[in-house]
């Protein structure tokens, strides 16, 4: 269809199929507008937008090495007067503070049974585990090797895995769940969540 033979709708605007190119049906060259709706043409004053064109700048624009120049020294200035603040030097939290920290025991083995070596494979897995999962506090029962016949083993063997593992940063402290080792069948072993 041509310009002429287009539909048009009560407001005079054409009527478009579905697969018509809705750009083209729109343009100002095609609706046929005048030159009172058309932007002013680009000439020397205006730019393609119709907008005046500055062509004197004043000096302010005109000096941009002056200008960067002036912001160095400046900038330099500004980094002698002030100097800089030292950091406030912060405490190292004691051990025992960060312990008071700790949740009880969310976690617990019990070790009956095992003999040294297995115990000790056990326990490695079980903290290394539960360090994984995100718990914080365990507690692995020992027992106090009352119904052994060569005395307490097992203490001796996970206090031992435990030193190891603090030492490779995965524990951070354990202790008796009774505070001496002869009287307490348990221990109470903090893992190390958190960088320092």
């Amino acid at each position: 269809m041509g310009k002429q033979g287009r539909k048009k709708n009560k407001k005079k605007l054409p009527v478009l199929e579905s697969d018509h190119d809705f750009l083209k049906a729109f343009s100002r060259e095609k609706r046929g507008h005048g030159p009172e709706d058309s932007p002013p043409a680009p000439g020397p004053d205006l730019n393609r937008h119709g907008l005046p064109v500055i062509r004197d700048l004043p000096e302010a624009f005109t000096g941009e090495d002056e200008a960067e120049e002036e912001f160095e020294i400046l900038l330099e200035a500004s980094f002698k007067q002030t100097a800089p603040r030292p950091r406030p030097v912060r405490k190292p939290v004691s051990l025992h503070k960060k312990l008071k920290r700790y949740p009880g025991p969310e976690k617990e083995l019990d070790l009956h049974g095992f003999t040294a070596l297995g115990a000790q494979l056990r326990a490695k897995s079980f903290i290394l585990s539960c360090k994984h999962q995100g718990f914080f506090t365990l507690r692995i029962i020992v027992g106090r090797g009352l119904h052994s016949d060569l005395g307490p083993v097992l203490p001796d063997v996970i206090q031992d895995l435990l030193k190891e593992l603090k030492n490779q940063d995965v524990v951070v402290s354990y202790q008796w769940e009774q505070k001496k080792k002869a009287r307490s069948g348990a221990l109470i072993v903090y893992l190390k969540q958190f960088k320092d």
